[in-house]
């Protein structure tokens, strides 16, 4: 009977895993802040585009910086009002304050080669809130993701052991 019990265990632990993986789209697809997340993701690469046009100054440098800080503040904007989780909201605002007292860096090292270190040391501070940010988003989803496929497995064996069971009693 034992061995009935342990062969039945690792049956549905086995059955369940599989499930799992085969859920895990199925689940990135819903979950709530996945615009949110893939926004943060973008702003990492809006402010590494953002360095290489410093570096570069080329002639169309400053239209480029300008349209490339709008996309920055539109999506920052767009992450900070779809979030309600509060260690991310309260990220993005740290996000958005240094900004604010970054932002004219950018301009002057874009003028000015002379103020191109403040410029990449406020962008270095800028990608390290992102990173920290993105991580809290990827915490965020692996959360979403245990509870989702605990809410589906438990959902599944409530639904399979809730069918009507008839039992054989023999009489000798």
């Amino acid at each position: 009977m034992k061995k009935i019990k342990l062969l039945v265990a690792i049956t549905l632990l086995l059955t369940s895993t599989f499930k799992s993986f085969a859920n895990d789209y199925a689940i990135l697809n819903t979950y709530p802040l996945l615009d949110e997340m893939k926004s943060a993701k973008k702003q990492q690469n809006i402010l590494d585009k953002i360095h290489t046009t410093i570096i570069e100054q080329k002639y169309d440098s400053q239209e480029q910086l300008a349209n490339l800080k709008k996309q920055f503040i539109a999506n920052l904007e767009f992450i900070s009002k779809g979030t309600k989780v509060t260690t991310i909201k309260n990220k993005i605002e740290e996000l958005k304050l240094q900004w604010k007292q970054n932002n004219y860096l950018l301009d002057s090292a874009i003028n000015n080669k002379m103020y191109k270190k403040e410029a990449f040391d406020s962008l270095a501070q800028l990608s390290r809130t992102l990173t920290l940010i993105n991580q809290l988003y990827a915490q965020s989803y692996s959360r979403y993701k245990r509870n989702s496929i605990m809410k589906s497995l438990v959902n599944s064996y409530i639904q399979e052991f809730s069918k009507t069971k008839y039992a054989l009693n023999t009489v000798k």
